[in-house]
């Protein structure tokens, strides 16, 4: 806890406050059109993988205890999630597709991050699994509300949102809970720095949601869907104009 009783994760949420909106409107304009798209849904998938991926592999490389303390309950690992839904909605050879700059440069930084300065990787756990047990969850059940237009015969059920068993506000709870745990133990400038690299997380996040593509794609279809259904109806009244 802060000097002024202020909690650590309080004072993080109200500093990223104005990039986390924007964060959270971009990943609405991209996927909110996309939820019925198989194809996009799944890029999404795959540029994230690559970042949980890294922290999860790299919490057994460094071997820190406060990174480990972050993981408070197994379920947090998803990695084996992210393959599944990832050989489903892209097929077998998914990891044979190139991963875009922005992306690239993403893992280069975690990497540099690694090498000098491993304790801003928990920034990136943090906000990266909160916002999975958050917004994730949220996108998953409008997923399952508007259905994939795309989807075959069986419903397929994520498993990279799926929680199922798993008291999410406790578990969210629990992480915030360690997050301050581990920040009463830092410097005020250790805070700072924390701080500043949280909302370097949304901008790394944002630059490769945004290279997500395929969104036009569904938007083309529906605005298609749209003009066929007002050509339908002005056709019908058309010829009732003429006959009546």
């Amino acid at each position: 806890m802060e000097d002024n009783g202020k909690l650590f994760t309080t004072r993080m949420r109200k500093a990223t406050r104005k990039i986390h909106n924007i964060s959270d409107a971009l990943v609405n304009a991209k996927f909110a059109l996309s939820l019925r798209d198989e194809e996009v849904w799944g890029g999404g998938l795959f540029i994230f993988y690559h970042v949980f991926g890294f922290l999860e592999d790299a919490k057994a490389r460094l071997n820190m205890a406060d990174f480990d303390k972050l993981f408070v309950n197994k379920v947090l690992y998803r990695k084996k999630a992210f393959e599944d839904d990832l050989t489903h909605y892209l097929g077998e050879n998914w990891r044979s597709i190139p991963k875009a700059m922005a992306l690239e440069n993403y893992i280069e930084h975690l990497q540099e991050l690694e090498r000098s300065n491993p304790r801003l990787l928990m920034a990136y756990v943090y906000h990266l699994y909160l916002g999975l047990l958050s917004g994730g969850q949220i996108l998953a059940k409008k997923r399952k509300m508007f259905g994939d237009e795309n989807a075959k015969t069986e419903i397929y059920t994520d498993k990279v949102t799926d929680f199922s068993g798993t008291d999410i506000g406790q578990l969210k709870k629990d992480f915030r809970q360690a997050m301050n745990e581990i920040a009463d133990k830092m410097t005020e400038e250790e805070k700072d720095a924390f701080i500043e690299e949280s909302n370097q997380v949304f901008v790394m996040n944002n630059l490769i949601v945004n290279s997500v593509g395929g969104q036009n794609k569904v938007l083309y279809n529906m605005l298609y869907k749209f003009s066929a259904v007002v050509l339908i109806v002005a056709g019908v009244v058309t010829a009732y104009k003429m006959y009546k």
